[in-house]
C-alpha cells in the first residue's frame, strides 16, 4: 500500500494511505487519525510537537508526547462537514484553517489538557 507524507517534524510523521491517516513517532508508536472521504488534504505538526492536525473532510487534532494518540474531531458531523484545504499554526494551541471557499477561520482549542 502506498503511503503519502502530509507533514514531518524531527520526531513525527503524519501520512496517509488513501483515505486512512496516521501519525508515526520516531520511536515506532503509531496512532490512527481516522478516515477521510476523498483522502486527507493537508496536515501540520505543532512547532513544539505537542499535537498534530490533519484535515480534508473536517479536521482531526491528535495529541503527541505522553498522551500520544488521543484525538478530537471537528467539522465532521453529518450535515455539518466542512471541507478544509489549508492549515497554519497561529499559537501554541491555535490554528487557522482554510475552507474550500478560500476563507481562513480560527480554531483555538485551549491547552493540551483540553485538546
Amino acid at each position: 500500500m502506498t503511503r503519502s507524507e502530509l507533514a514531518r517534524s524531527a520526531a513525527y510523521i503524519v501520512q496517509h494511505a488513501y483515505e486512512q491517516a496516521s501519525v508515526i513517532a520516531a520511536d515506532g508508536r503509531q496512532a490512527s487519525l481516522g478516515e477521510f472521504y476523498g483522502d486527507p488534504a493537508v496536515a501540520l505538526i505543532d512547532i513544539n510537537e505537542q499535537w498534530c492536525a490533519v484535515a480534508g473532510e473536517g479536521l482531526v487534532l491528535c495529541r503527541l508526547g505522553q498522551t500520544f494518540g488521543q484525538c478530537t474531531q471537528y467539522f465532521r458531523q453529518p450535515g455539518e462537514t466542512v471541507w478544509i484545504t489549508g492549515l497554519r499554526q497561529t499559537g501554541p494551541f491555535a490554528l487557522e484553517w482554510q475552507g474550500e471557499d478560500g476563507v481562513w477561520s480560527t480554531l483555538a482549542f485551549g491547552t493540551s489538557e483540553k485538546l
